[in-house]
């Protein structure tokens, strides 16, 4: 297991902005998780995957933290002819690529989608009307004394955006659906792909959606849209052109900077419309 010291966010989140981690644990296997007991039982740990959707304090963070940046990367496998077997750091993207590959329909949705399987896991990710718990069998998963439990999706209450995971300190491990009754459509994938690339930032340090959709008659990116503010920018970081629910970090943005734009956006929603964006990104 690799562990690093006094070592830059920026590096470890996709929007860029962070100030220096006291440590971080990289464990590669189960083995290494186990070791970890004392580190999850610490409440203020965090983990991490590939670094979207989230974004840290410019004095950094001073707790511990656990990144799934190289825990079993061969960790995805076609189980009985019915799920797939996929660990918590393998990349959406890569299991949308790898089912497309062999031709099982359902999981071209994450493509795209700039996170891993446990991240998404955690918040219920999805696109294209779709969420990855739909198509959750049962999970693994370490709870917050240190213990690896396998539960199926049964156990879990989920939304849009939202599983209910008190007891929940990390995902490892999920099973996956292969539903069968799916036409298996050899250019959903590249549809999709083609469509956030019209759409969506691509290759700018953004950490996905900013706020979470209020409801279902609007998006947050619509009720943005109609303040005519695109582009708006406070210090480095800026309102996408392509995509308003979108904040890009110019390369000079710190998280202060985006914590004020999120206010300003948040305070002029809520004076035109008289509704609550709630945040999507978790800043620690």
């Amino acid at each position: 297991m690799i562990i690093s010291k006094n070592i830059s966010l920026k590096e470890f989140t996709t929007i860029k902005i962070g100030g220096k981690a006291k440590k971080i644990f990289f464990p590669e296997n189960i083995s290494d998780i186990n070791d970890l007991v004392d580190v999850v039982k610490k409440p203020k740990t965090l983990v991490l995957g590939k670094g979207s959707n989230i974004a840290f304090k410019d004095n950094g963070y001073n707790d511990d933290i656990i990144s799934f940046k190289h825990f079993d990367r061969k960790g995805l496998h076609i189980l009985n002819k019915k799920y797939i077997d996929v660990t918590a750091g393998i990349s959406c993207s890569r299991l949308a690529k790898y089912c497309n590959k062999l031709l099982i329909p359902g999981f071209e949705f994450l493509h795209g989608i700039p996170g891993t399987i446990g991240g998404a896991l955690a918040m219920n990710a999805g696109a294209f009307n779709q969420e990855i718990w739909n198509h959750v069998h049962s999970v693994t998963f370490v709870n917050k004394k240190g213990m690896l439990l396998s539960l199926p999706k049964k156990r879990f209450v989920t939304s849009y955006r939202k599983v209910e995971k008190s007891d929940v300190m990390m995902f490892v491990q999920a099973n996956l659906i292969i539903n069968k009754k799916i036409k298996f459509d050899a250019n959903l994938l590249n549809s999709y792909s083609e469509k956030r690339i019209k759409t969506q930032p691509i290759n700018q340090n953004s950490s996905g959606c900013i706020f979470r959709n209020p409801t279902k008659g609007y998006s947050a990116s619509l009720l943005i849209d109609k303040l005519n503010i695109k582009s708006k920018r406070i210090g480095g970081v800026y309102i996408s052109t392509k995509h308003c629910n979108y904040f890009i970090n110019d390369g000079t943005g710190t998280c202060n900077d985006l914590e004020n734009l999120i206010r300003y956006v948040k305070n002029r929603v809520k004076k035109e419309f008289n509704i609550s964006l709630e945040k999507e990104i978790c800043i620690y």
